[in-house]
C-alpha cells in the first residue's frame, strides 16, 4: 500500500481514520498507523475543551449507548454510542459519536 501524506491523512473522516488505526493490514505500517493516531488525539473534542456557554474548561464525560431505530428499540440492541461531554460548572452537555467495532455492537444486544 502507498504511504498517506499529510493532507491525505487530515482529510480522511473520522471513521476511516479509526478504521486505519483498527485494521489488520495497517500493523505492518507503524507509522501510517501513528500518523492516524495523532490525527485523531488531533480531532479529539476534550483536547482544548471550552464550554461554548461560560467559556469554563472543566468538564466530565459519559458513555451513551442507544438504539438505532424502531426494531433495535424493540428488541433492546444497543447499535450507537456517544461521549457525552458536561461542563462541570453550568451543566451544558454536548454529545460526540465515536465508532463502534463489530464485537461491540453484538455485546450491545446482550445488554453489556
Amino acid at each position: 500500500m502507498e504511504l498517506m501524506t499529510d493532507e491525505e491523512l487530515s482529510s480522511l473522516t473520522l471513521m476511516e481514520l479509526q478504521r486505519i488505526r483498527n485494521k489488520r493490514w495497517a500493523n505492518s505500517l507503524d507509522d501510517l498507523v501513528q500518523r492516524a493516531d495523532e490525527e485523531l488525539s488531533r480531532r479529539d473534542p476534550r483536547r482544548n475543551w471550552a464550554c461554548t456557554r461560560c467559556d469554563k474548561t472543566a468538564f466530565h464525560e459519559q458513555e451513551i449507548r442507544v438504539s438505532g431505530g424502531f426494531m433495535d428499540s424493540f428488541m433492546g440492541w444497543e447499535r450507537n454510542k456517544y461521549h457525552a461531554i458536561t461542563c462541570n460548572y453550568c451543566g451544558k452537555r454536548e454529545f460526540y459519536s465515536t465508532m463502534m467495532s463489530g464485537a461491540q455492537k453484538s455485546l450491545g444486544i446482550f445488554g453489556s
